[in-house]
C-alpha cells in the first residue's frame, strides 16, 4: 500500500496540533511531522501530541540559522519547512496541509494516493470551509456542522455579495479562506520546490490530479477550519495584528483584518464572527439549493484531552 508522510508549520495550542496529529495518524499517515514556529515556552509536549521527538521540529534561532535566517513572511516559512520535510521524505507521498485542514468524509486518502496515475506528480485537495449553523455554539471547538463549497461558475462575486450582505468583498469564490486546496506531491522529483498550494518543478507547476477514493469514488477534499471556535478564531487575528504580516495574504484577507481590527476596538468581533462563519435559514437554504453544502461531524476530541 502506498505510504504517506504529513508536514505543517504551526503556532497553535496543543489540543489544536493533538486533534491534527490523531486525525492523520488515524487517516493512515506514516510520518507527522510539525514545526513549531513560536516560541519554545509555548511548544506542545510530544508525549502530549502524539508525536515522537524526530517528529516535532522546533524553529528556534538554530534552526532559522542554519537555514539562512529568519522569512519575515510565515508563507516564506513555509516553503523552507516544506522543502526540508521532502528532502528527508521516506515515504511515497508529502501530503502538505495546515494544523486547521484535515481530509474530509469517509475516504481511505493511502488508496486514493496510490490510484493517482503514473503521469501525475501532483494530488490535489479541493477545499471545503466549516462554518455553523445560526444559533449553534460558536465557542465549541471543532463544532461547526457544515461545509461550503467553493463556486466558480458564473457571477460567483455577485453570489458573494447577496449571500453575505456587506461582507461579500471578503469572499472569494464562495470562502473567506483559500479556495485553492492543499496538496501531496510524490518523492523522489529533482529540482522540486513544494509550494503553499502546490509544488512545482524548475518552477513549473507539476501536472496535478485530483485524487478519488478507488472503492467509493468519492473526491478527497479537504476541510478547513478557518475559524475552530469564536476565542480561537480571535486569538488567530490578535496574532496577525501584532505580527502586521500582510505580505502575502491577498486583498481580501486584507480587508478582513483592517475590518477585524476596528470590531475588536469597540467590541463586536463576536457579530463579525456570526456574520462570516454561520449560516441563517436562508443562506443555508440556497446553498444547498445550488449544491454548496455539505454536512459535516464535529471533531471527537482525543481521550488524552
Amino acid at each position: 500500500m502506498t505510504r504517506f508522510d504529513v508536514v505543517a508549520m504551526a503556532l497553535a495550542p496543543e489540543r489544536h496540533i493533538g486533534v491534527f496529529v490523531d486525525h492523520y495518524r488515524a487517516r493512515g499517515a506514516q510520518r507527522v511531522r510539525v514545526y513549531f514556529d513560536g516560541p519554545a515556552s509555548a511548544a506542545p509536549r510530544p508525549n502530549a501530541v502524539g508525536l515522537s521527538d524526530d517528529e516535532l521540529v522546533l524553529c528556534d534561532d538554530a534552526f532559522w540559522g542554519a537555514r539562512g535566517g529568519r522569512p519575515v513572511s510565515v508563507e516564506a516559512r513555509q516553503r523552507i519547512v516544506y522543502a526540508d520535510a521532502y528532502r528527508d521524505l521516506k515515504a511515497d507521498w508529502l501530503v502538505v496541509v495546515d494544523i486547521d485542514e484535515l481530509i474530509f468524509g469517509p475516504v481511505d486518502l493511502a488508496a486514493a494516493l496510490q490510484a493517482v496515475p503514473a503521469g501525475r506528480d501532483l494530488a490535489i485537495f479541493p477545499t471545503v470551509e466549516a462554518v455553523w449553523r445560526a444559533g449553534d455554539d460558536l465557542n465549541r471547538e471543532y463544532g461547526a456542522v457544515l461545509a461550503r463549497k467553493s463556486y466558480s461558475g458564473p457571477g460567483w462575486s455577485e453570489l458573494g455579495h447577496l449571500l453575505y450582505p456587506g461582507a461579500g468583498a471578503f469572499f472569494v469564490r464562495g470562502l473567506l479562506g483559500h479556495h485553492m486546496g492543499k496538496y501531496a506531491v510524490r518523492r523522489g522529483l529533482d529540482c522540486t520546490t513544494p509550494c503553499i498550494h502546490e509544488a512545482k518543478r524548475n518552477e513549473v507547476p507539476l501536472k496535478a490530479a485530483r485524487p478519488r477514493d478507488p472503492r467509493t469514488g468519492r473526491p478527497v477534499r479537504l476541510l478547513h477550519y478557518d475559524a475552530i471556535s469564536l476565542d480561537a478564531w480571535r486569538a488567530k487575528w490578535d496574532r496577525r495584528l501584532v505580527a502586521g504580516d500582510t505580505v502575502e495574504i491577498g486583498r481580501r484577507r486584507r480587508r478582513q483584518q483592517t475590518t477585524y481590527a476596528a470590531a475588536r476596538e469597540t467590541g463586536e468581533e463576536r457579530a463579525l464572527f456570526a456574520r462570516l462563519y454561520s449560516l441563517n435559514r436562508v443562506q443555508e437554504a440556497v446553498l444547498r439549493r445550488l449544491g454548496l453544502l455539505l454536512g459535516i461531524a464535529p471533531v471527537s476530541r482525543s481521550a488524552r484531552d
